[in-house]
């Protein structure tokens, strides 16, 4: 049950920055990088681990629905964003407990 949790709050973590991130830039859901300089680089290595299990998981659904990855592959991918989530989940209740929000 507890792993359920960290998974789910994981996936929702990582779809509230996704959502926030796209807000922030004034795009359209998508995910924009910049690679200008070494700082924008980094901060858009850190974006892509955190909203990675929920681009992977949607790009994965409508691509499924498009018929054109098959079910294996479906789920395949959502396994490995399962198991992404979980990780995402790790940190995001690890951190909130050393800010001592949680």
């Amino acid at each position: 049950m507890l792993a359920a949790f960290v998974i789910v709050f994981g996936f929702v973590t990582a779809g509230f920055i996704a959502t926030v991130s796209s807000i922030y830039q004034n795009s359209n859901g998508d995910i924009i990088l910049s690679l200008d300089t070494p700082l924008s680089a980094i901060k858009g290595f850190l974006l892509c681990m955190f909203v990675g299990p929920y681009i992977l998981a949607k790009n994965t659904a409508m691509l499924w629905l498009g018929q054109k990855i098959s079910g294996l592959s479906f789920i395949a991918c959502l396994f490995v964003s399962i198991l992404w989530s979980f990780c995402i989940g790790i940190v995001a209740i690890q951190s909130l407990i050393g800010f001592g929000l949680l």
